[in-house]
């Protein structure tokens, strides 16, 4: 993203318009709301946070950082329907976190089984309502997310890492990328829970599923097939789970013991 910023013809005008306020947990800090309603609306930062490359070339603009969980829900579930602002299909989005008793579900939207989230309660939420509960299988993404990231499902640095300035990595034996296997395995279920969906949504005539559709897929097989991996792995690695001799940052190694 930051390469496609650069290319840009007139970086200085750009804004980049992030609704990165939605429905933050309502215990968030009163400092930011306080700094979200400088100048009236939203919040303004003259950089892009973290972009190499571009730092002071591109503005970032959140204009409802400093919205509550209710004017957020009102928007959604009453303004953005109407033809007047949009009418945008956002009622259901409004369901998800709850309806009328947002505020006490208090859940958030985002990736469907997060495996950083403790629990699904937008998606737990959604499936009470008989018109969306089709799509129970979603529940299994989660437990396959965390899954893949046990170490047996993952390669690992065998010991220190040189970097191509000839220093040593901070992180030696740091683990890495999916196995060939775990991949599949993991393509293989996340298709059949999307199938599963897609099975029950024409039966009822509810709206199908689109997790991955045959592009995607053709291109993950392809992938795979020709044995590509990340920059920095060659698939030579050993799995995570395989004991090695603990290797310290400054280089040092302490032998397995047994």
């Amino acid at each position: 993203m930051d390469r496609g910023l650069k290319t840009c013809r007139q970086p200085a005008d750009l804004v980049d318009q992030k609704l990165d306020g939605l429905l933050k947990p309502i215990g968030r800090a009163d400092g930011l709301v306080h700094l979200a309603s400088r100048g009236g609306q939203g919040w303004y930062q003259k950089t892009l946070p973290e972009a190499k490359g571009i730092r002071g070339r591109i503005a970032t603009l959140a204009p409802i950082l400093h919205w509550r969980v209710c004017n957020v829900w009102d928007w959604l579930k009453i303004y953005a329907p109407i033809a007047d602002y949009g009418n945008w299909a956002t009622k259901v989005v409004a369901d998800a976190y709850g309806g009328d008793e947002a505020e006490e579900i208090n859940a958030r939207t985002g990736c469907i089984g997060c495996p950083l989230a403790s629990k699904e309660k937008a998606l737990e939420t959604i499936l009470l309502n008989p018109a969306w509960s089709y799509l129970s299988p979603l529940l299994s993404l989660k437990p396959l997310y965390r899954e893949l990231r046990e170490p047996k499902h993952r390669l690992r640095k065998a010991g220190a890492e040189i970097l191509k300035d000839g220093s040593m990595a901070k992180n030696p034996q740091r683990m890495g990328p999916l196995t060939f296997e775990a991949r599949l395995m993991g393509l293989t279920r996340v298709l059949e829970i999307q199938a599963t969906c897609n099975e029950a949504a024409e039966r009822l005539g509810r709206p199908r599923l689109d997790i991955l559709n045959a592009e995607e897929e053709a291109r993950i097989r392809e992938l795979i097939d020709l044995g590509t991996w990340p920059d920095g792995w060659d698939g030579e690695e050993p799995t995570a789970d395989t004991p090695l001799d603990l290797v310290f940052p400054d280089g040092s190694a302490q032998p397995l013991l047994m």
